[in-house]
């Protein structure tokens, strides 16, 4: 068993990438009804009126076509001003920009897609439906931005309902490790 474990990553994790967010905050206003003229100025007016300042962001997903489609979770994209990918090949500081095609919140999943010149390798998607509880898994992602790590567990339920009255929401329960930044990346079983 150890040996077949090893050869999934392999497989996979070329697929795999590491997606970094940056948004830009609003910026405080005033409120329209005041009269700014005959306002007593507030010491406190400039901790409101700084700048924003942008918030990074990390997740994972997996590209799912050569032409350079990706998967990845809604949460992960979702109020992103700028989104970019780095592949696993790619050297340190190489990231591509990326752009949202399309998102589903009751699923929290999404699709961006980068511009490449040449085809991409992919992930294929598996059935859960075959998924049975105590199959080992392994998830793959870029937790904390350290990419191509992976860590192993098992289905330990099938099924689950998060948000009741959800017409999409039976998820997959496991016990492999998923830390911040693994969101968006493939829970793969041995096949």
């Amino acid at each position: 068993m150890p040996h077949a474990v090893s050869l999934v990553p392999r497989r996979v994790e070329p697929a795999v990438v590491n997606i970094d967010t940056l948004q830009t905050s609003p910026d405080v206003a005033e409120s329209d009804n005041e009269d700014k003229t005959d306002r007593v100025p507030n010491p406190y007016d400039m901790f409101r009126r700084q700048p924003p300042r942008p918030t990074h962001g990390v997740g994972s997903g997996f590209i799912v076509s050569p032409k350079g489609y990706i998967l990845t979770n809604r949460h992960v994209v979702e109020k992103a001003d700028r989104i970019r990918v780095r592949f696993q090949d790619d050297p340190p500081g190489v990231q591509h920009d990326a752009k949202v095609i399309g998102t589903d919140q009751e699923t929290d999943l999404a699709v961006i897609k980068v511009d490449v010149e040449h085809p991409l390798p992919t992930a294929k998607l598996g059935n859960s439906d075959s998924m049975q509880v105590g199959d080992w898994v392994l998830a793959i992602g870029s937790p904390f931005g350290q990419a191509g790590t992976v860590t192993a567990g098992i289905v330990s339920a099938k099924g689950r309902d998060i948000v009741p009255g959800r017409q999409f929401q039976t998820f997959i329960q496991t016990d492999a490790a998923i830390n911040p930044g693994n969101s968006g990346g493939p829970l793969v079983n041995m096949n």
